[in-house]
């Protein structure tokens, strides 16, 4: 039974991440901004911005105390906080920003194999045969997702229209996203060991970003003037991010509590297959890649694997 409450909440927080994703690239597009702005440390900002006063306010509700609460214990995740959602988030968003939602998601989801890289000599998790390869096929479902040949692809599809257009530079910015988020499941994991309580833990880590945003911008009136945004369209898109963050934090710190993380962190990164399949909804296409298609069938397939594992 918690194995599969523990999957189940992964592939819930794989949902918000994946709305999240849509939501940011529509604000991205869709809002009016001036020359010296950036929407994208605008998005990070917001997003952050709400999460923690969703988490602060349900702490509130519920009446939590943070008496048990110790600079040990918090460590891992305010540390986890700085690299996600702090410096992970703003990569994220401006990778958004310049490769759009579908390439960065699908880029970002090969941090399954940090992730897991990290996780089984720390703790001791069990990888069997079985879950090496559904880690293998979602990690490479999302790779084949941001790989096309080009020239002997069919330029009618709408992911390949997207991939055709990357640069090697344009990778920069996903890659070191994936990274931060891979590290930071296995900082999470470290301190829901030590200091059990999900709802804290999320509120600690999300409070730290925010922190380290309201810095930056104390430091940098540069920073201040590019994170002004007046697009109403942007805002309640940046809101409604926050608020899938929320979601998203509260369902995968919830599955990392009890299950393991080379379980539990491929099946909350299933999301690109969220993004694909409303893009396309939302574009009134079906994806007529082969490409495309097969790094769907293998996400699903992987993760089918890590729940059988």
């Amino acid at each position: 039974m918690i194995v599969e409450l523990s999957a189940a909440l992964a592939l819930l927080a794989s949902v918000f991440s994946g709305l999240q994703a849509i939501s940011v690239e529509y604000g991205l597009s869709s809002g009016e901004y001036d020359d010296d702005r950036s929407p994208a440390l605008a998005a990070a900002f917001i997003s952050i911005l709400v999460s923690v006063l969703v988490f602060w306010g349900l702490l509130f509700v519920r009446g939590a105390a943070l008496g048990s609460l110790t600079i040990e214990t918090a460590a891992p995740f305010v540390v986890a906080g700085l690299a996600n959602p702090a410096a992970f988030r703003l990569l994220y968003f401006q990778s958004i920003d310049r490769i759009g939602a579908r390439v960065s998601a699908a880029i970002v989801s090969a941090n399954p194999a940090i992730a897991a890289i990290l996780a089984v000599p720390l703790f001791s998790e069990p990888f069997t045969v079985v879950s090496g390869i559904g880690l293998l096929c979602i990690v490479g479902g999302g790779v084949v997702l941001q790989v096309t040949e080009g020239a002997d692809e069919s330029h009618d599809d709408l992911l390949v229209e997207e991939l055709a257009s990357v640069g090697v530079r344009d990778l920069v910015l996903p890659v070191g996203a994936m990274l931060l988020l891979g590290c930071s499941f296995v900082l999470v994991k470290i301190g829901l060991n030590g200091y059990g309580n999900t709802l804290v833990g999320t509120a600690v880590g999300q409070t730290s970003g925010l922190v380290a945003f309201v810095l930056l911008f104390g430091a940098s009136s540069a920073s201040r003037r590019r994170v002004g945004i007046r697009d109403r369209v942007a805002l309640v898109a940046f809101t409604l991010a926050g608020v899938f963050v929320a979601g998203n934090w509260l369902a995968w710190f919830s599955a990392l509590r009890i299950g393991t993380v080379v379980t539990v962190v491929p099946l909350s990164n299933v999301y690109p297959l969220v993004v694909v399949a409303l893009s396309y909804a939302l574009a009134r296409q079906v994806p007529q890649s082969p490409r495309v298609l097969s790094g769907i069938t293998s996400i699903v397939v992987g993760a089918t694997l890590m729940q059988l594992a």
